[in-house]
This record gives C-alpha cells, sequence and structure tokens, in this order.
C-alpha cells in the first residue's frame, strides 16, 4: 500500500490559469475613455493655435473706443512718420508738408517718448493702416522700448511684437502721408482715423 506522502504526490496538480484578456466590453470601455481623455486635449491645442482674427472696424468711430492689436518693433520709434497740417487733440505728425518738419513747441518737455507725436500702424494680422498719438507714452510701451533699445541694432534684428490696446479714436486726417523709414518717398492711402492708447498689453507676434 502506498503511503500517504505518495498519494499526495501522485494526485494531477492543477493547471496554472491563463492570463487574464481583455473581453469585448472591456475593450470598449477602454477605448471610450481613452476618446474622452484625448478628445479634449486636442481640441484645446487646436484652439491654441488657431489663427486670429482680423481687424473688427466698425466701432472705428471719432469718439468711440475699441480693441486694436498693432504689429512693431522698438526701432519704429525713429522710423515711423506722417505729414500732415492739422492738429487733432494737440497730437500732430512729425511733418506739416513732405517738406515742412513740425514747428516744435518751446514749452515741450525735452523727452516725452513722444507723447504728442502721430505715427502711422499697421494691425495685426491683416495690416490695416491706422494712426496712433502717444503711442510710446503708454507706460507698457515705454518699457518695451527701455528694455530693448533700437539704437545701433539693425531693425531685422529687433523682435517683432504684438501691442494689444484699447483705444480711443480721437479723429482724422483726411490726406496724411506716410512713410515707414525717414528718407523713403512719401505714401498716400487716404483718409485715415487717429486714435489713442488708453492701456497696452504686449504679446510675441
Amino acid at each position: 500500500m502506498p503511503k500517504p506522502s505518495e498519494r499526495r504526490g501522485s494526485r494531477a496538480r492543477r493547471p496554472p490559469e491563463p492570463a487574464p484578456v481583455f473581453s469585448g466590453r472591456l475593450m470598449v470601455a477602454a477605448g471610450i475613455l481613452a476618446v474622452m481623455l484625448i478628445v479634449p486635449f486636442t481640441v484645446a491645442r487646436f484652439l491654441s493655435n488657431e489663427a486670429p482674427r482680423g481687424t473688427d472696424q466698425s466701432k472705428w468711430q471719432v469718439g468711440g473706443e475699441a480693441d486694436v492689436r498693432i504689429t512693431l518693433i522698438t526701432a519704429d520709434f525713429n522710423l515711423l512718420q506722417c505729414a500732415a497740417e492739422q492738429a487733432i487733440n494737440g497730437k500732430h505728425c512729425a511733418f506739416k508738408t513732405e517738406t515742412d518738419p513740425w514747428p516744435t513747441d518751446p514749452a515741450a518737455p525735452i523727452d516725452d517718448n513722444k507723447a504728442s507725436l502721430i505715427q502711422p500702424f499697421r494691425t495685426y494680422p491683416d495690416n490695416k493702416l491706422i494712426l496712433v498719438a502717444g503711442l510710446w507714452a503708454d507706460p507698457t510701451m515705454a518699457l518695451r522700448l527701455h528694455r530693448e533699445p533700437s539704437t545701433g541694432v539693425r531693425a531685422d534684428k529687433l523682435a517683432r511684437f504684438v501691442a494689444n490696446c484699447r483705444m480711443r479714436f480721437s479723429g482724422r486726417l483726411e490726406t496724411p502721408k506716410l512713410r515707414w523709414q525717414p528718407g523713403q518717398p512719401w505714401q498716400n492711402e487716404g483718409a485715415a482715423f487717429v486714435a489713442e492708447p488708453i492701456s497696452c498689453k504686449l504679446t510675441d507676434e
């Protein structure tokens, strides 16, 4: 008669259980969960990369206010010029005519970041013309100019940025002459609104 220990050893051993596999329902649930996690991030990335909307000019009216985005570099402080005999709210172009600079006010401060000067700019991203008076006197713009002076630096080496400004429209020049760099021929693009910044914030273009 076999011993008890031999009887125990002769019993058939239970085969190992197979590793669990995804069932059909489990795979469907996992797929739904993956979609729920991935889709919001995909949509958010798409929205963040969406091209900026064009400029809404419907609120560009004398006496009104609007948000305006303009593209520029700090060198524009000295580059952009206009010519017009009309002054608006004490603000004027650098020139009265194509050859005559606007007379200097002897009572004006020596350096006020061109608070009384009107300059031409382009909106972002659609390049609409807007004349802005005293843009660089805005504290945010003045700080950018101080941190990134353009003297002695080629314009193409300066970072282009966008000024997102709340503007108040103070007037309109009917026949201003424009130029984007001293020494270039004057251009005429017709009448243009003049705006003054209320506040600005900056972003990279």
